[in-house]
């Protein structure tokens, strides 16, 4: 985390977010996307520290492993879906929340999710 607030970038589909309120809310300045190709570009910038995304099952587990074939495992990621249960499966590591849940976990979720990928990086 390079500046004082942590960025993170928020893939999700066009229109209001609760998610992205949230997470402004908590603190972190977010960058919100609606294109697959610009978050996998951006993802592993230095200026961001994680990215969630929010997107039906299917969408969210082929950007994220795009993302995972770009960098690795260098990003912070948090899926938000119906379907947790399929992503959960599909990217055992990677945090899933279902969207009834968001309110509850999603920022904690976030804050935990960037502790553990720093930790990876620095041992």
């Amino acid at each position: 985390m390079s500046q004082l607030v942590p960025h993170l970038l928020l893939r999700t589909d066009a229109g209001a977010s609760h998610t992205s309120a949230l997470l402004r809310t908590a603190g972190y300045m977010v960058s919100r996307i609606d294109d697959d190709a610009i978050v996998e570009q951006l993802a592993g910038a230095a200026h961001v520290d994680g990215v969630v995304v929010e997107l039906p099952a299917m969408a969210a587990i082929a950007v994220a492993r795009r993302i995972d074939a770009r960098y690795g495992q260098g990003v912070a990621m948090l899926i938000i879906t119906p379907s947790a249960d399929t992503v959960r499966r599909a990217m055992p590591s990677t945090p899933v929340l279902k969207p009834a849940d968001v309110d509850d976990d999603l920022v904690s979720m976030v804050d935990l999710s960037l502790v553990a990928h720093q930790m990876r990086l620095t041992g």
